[in-house]
């Protein structure tokens, strides 16, 4: 008899140089069938996590915030317009240096995020 297993856990982190640490400790804790994107403003640590999560090294160039960039981008294709908040969307870390520097950013992706994702799959610092 085999065992039907649950939906993987959809993940999606942004994280700032200063959240490298804190980031790792997340991508340790996933289960090993999660799926999904880190985005991370820095490109010299190495971090790991499982198999099926993307880790995406992001550069700010001036006048620019690529997290915020990326957050639009990852929105664009994740949250699309309709979705059932509650089954389909991932859960989302937005670690606090990250934080810092989206609001420092007053980019739209940001609203968006946030009225867009229930508070239980929005976790940030």
């Amino acid at each position: 008899m085999s065992r039907r297993r649950g939906p993987s856990l959809k993940v999606c982190i942004f994280a700032d140089t200063c959240d490298l640490v804190a980031a790792q400790q997340v991508l340790l804790a996933l289960p090993a069938d999660a799926y999904g994107q880190v985005y991370i403003a820095d490109d010299a640590l190495p971090v790991c996590g499982p198999e099926r999560v993307q880790i995406n090294r992001v550069r700010t160039r001036p006048g620019v915030c690529a997290l915020a960039e990326a957050m639009s981008g990852w929105a664009a294709e994740w949250l699309p317009e309709g979705i059932d908040a509650v089954s389909d969307t991932p859960t989302v870390w937005v670690l606090p240096g990250a934080s810092a520097a989206l609001a420092a950013a007053d980019h739209e992706c940001v609203t968006r995020l946030i009225t867009a994702l229930p508070s239980s799959q929005l976790i940030h610092g």
